[in-house]
Formats: C-alpha cells, sequence, structure tokens
C-alpha cells in the first residue's frame, strides 16, 4: 500500500506522540530535533523515483531515529507490559470461545482478528485495555469483513504455516492460535519482530506469550525489526520461508498490510491478512469501512 495524503498527518501525530512518551517535560528541545530529523527524512523520502513507499518505511524509520536520539532500546516497553498482562487476563474467554464454537478454524481466524485490536497510537483509533477487557466478548461476535469458505479452506488444505505476528498483547492470542494449528496438524513457523520496533511483539514478548500459552516448541524465525515486512531487511533465513509456496502466510495486522501488499501478487492463494482496518487508508485500499475486523485471501 502506497502513502496516502492521510499518512503523513498520521506519521507526524506519532512522532509527536511518542516523542511526549519518550521524552521528560524538561527535554522539550530534544524532542524538537527528533521530530525535525523524522520531518526531514519525510520530506526527502516522499518523492523517491522509481522506489514505491509505504507508510511502514516511514514509520521504521521513525522509529530508529527515536532509538538512537533517546537511548533507549524499547521506548514502548512499559505500554507492551501492560498489553500483556491485558491479554493473560482475556486468554481463558478466548479458549472458551474456542471450546464452544461449532468451528475450531472459525473461531481462531475470529479470536486473531479481534486480538488485532490492541494497537496504540494510531490517528482516529481510540484504544485502552480496560474498555478492551470489559468488551472482549463482544468483539469476539463483532462482524467480520472475509470471504468466510474461502479462507476457511485455504487454512484447512495447506500443511504449512508462516504466521507473522503484530503487536504485544495480542501475541498472546496468536500463540493460542498457533497452537491450536499446531494441534490439528499443521507445522507451524512464528515470526515475531527480532528487535523492538513501535509496539510489535518482539522475540522476547512472543517467547513470554509462548511459554505461557505451552507452546515453546514451534519454530520461531524473526521477520526483521520494520514495521511490517522489508525483504531488504529481512534474513536469508526468514525469506528462504517467506518465499517458499509450500507454506500459508498469515499476516497479522496494518503493518504487515502496508508492506506485503506492495508485492502480494506473488502471493496468490497462499496469503492470508487479518486485522482491524483502524485507519481510512489502509480501509479503502482494502475495499471495506474503517474500523471494521478483515480477513482477506490474497
Amino acid at each position: 500500500m502506497r502513502l496516502k495524503s492521510d499518512c503523513i498527518a498520521c506519521l507526524v501525530e506519532r512522532a509527536k506522540y511518542e516523542c511526549d512518551m519518550i521524552f521528560k517535560e524538561e527535554e522539550d528541545d530534544a524532542k524538537i530535533a527528533a521530530m525535525k530529523e523524522i520531518l526531514l527524512f519525510l520530506v526527502s523520502h516522499l518523492s523517491d523515483k522509481g522506489k514505491s513507499r509505504t507508510p511502514a518505511f516511514f514509520g521504521t524509520e521513525r522509529e530508529r531515529i527515536l532509538k538512537r536520539r533517546s537511548g533507549i532500546v524499547d521506548p514502548h516497553e512499559h505500554v507492551k507490559k501492560r498489553s500483556n498482562e491485558a491479554a493473560k487476563e482475556l486468554l481463558p474467554v478466548a479458549i472458551e470461545y474456542f471450546s464452544s464454537h461449532y468451528d475450531g478454524i472459525e473461531a481462531l481466524v475470529r479470536i486473531a482478528a479481534a486480538a488485532n485490536s490492541m494497537e496504540y497510537g494510531v490517528r482516529g483509533y481510540s484504544y485502552n485495555d480496560a474498555a478492551f477487557k470489559a468488551d472482549f466478548m463482544h468483539v469476539l461476535h463483532e462482524r467480520l469483513n472475509w470471504d468466510r469458505d474461502l479462507i476457511l479452506s485455504a487454512i484447512r488444505e495447506r500443511d504449512k504455516v508462516l504466521y507473522l505476528t503484530d503487536n504485544a498483547g495480542e501475541v498472546f492470542f496468536d500463540a493460542f492460535v498457533v497452537k491450536e494449528l499446531s494441534e490439528m496438524g499443521k507445522e507451524v513457523i512464528v515470526s515475531p519482530k527480532s528487535a523492538a520496533v513501535i509496539n510489535d511483539a518482539t522475540v522476547n514478548d512472543w517467547k513470554e506469550a509462548a511459554a505461557y500459552v505451552g507452546v515453546e516448541d514451534v519454530e520461531m524465525i524473526p521477520s526483521g525489526a520494520s514495521i511490517g515486512v522489508s525483504r531488504e531487511d529481512a534474513s536469508v533465513e526468514f525469506l528462504r520461508v517467506f518465499n517458499n509456496d509450500d507454506y500459508l502466510v498469515i499476516a497479522k495486522g496494518m503493518g504487515n498490510y502496508e508492506s506485503i501488499s506492495e508485492f502480494e501478487a506473488e502471493f496468490k492463494q497462499r496469503l492470508v491478512y487479518i486485522l482491524r482496518a483502524k485507519c481510512m487508508p489502509v480501509a479503502q485500499s482494502i475495499g471495506v469501512d474503517r474500523g471494521e475486523l478483515v480477513a482477506k485471501l490474497v
């Protein structure tokens, strides 16, 4: 998904949101310097000739600038810990929902989609853990925009799955989904982030979730330290699986959609996006209403 005009405002607002979170109140000069560097990078790459720039590309560089200027390895650590604790409290609800559902795979898709609600700092999207906990059962029953039969068939027919995670907190639900897919006989490889980038789940977040759910034996290959998937930054090991036609790729969240949709034609019939369309550019690109839960087979 190429950068839209709305994305520029979102990138800037997110930068200010994160500067307020990272720097102390008296460090206003540091905030301004960081914002200036981010804006200069944004402006200098808006008209890169011959290159399709995605929101994820700009967001990744924003995070690198803020980490370098603040010296903080994981600026979102406290937010991620809070989300992880909220997810632990809600996991029994998801397990009960799965146990009582007439179709196990459909239940897993709905759990994965509902969990993608856990997101901070998206322009125009309001989220807090307390409200999510209070409304989680409703979210599980929320309308899902999908072609049910196509997606369920795609998951049932594939023996190998590459599962790209998204946010911390959400990753606990992903661990449960992966556990159940594995118990159905599927060979699953999980790809969290190799290092901190926004509030995405890292290797350590996945390990915590996997231990909590009891799915430590599933193979893990990090997707890199970029928002979404950057084939330039990803490891050879990850690309070997990502580009392997034997694997169904389940890509969680908007960052993965923003980046992979630029070359998704290479993945026909083996790529499923699962997300909540939290912003208008993503919703319009997919062809859904803003705020909807979405599962889309390419």
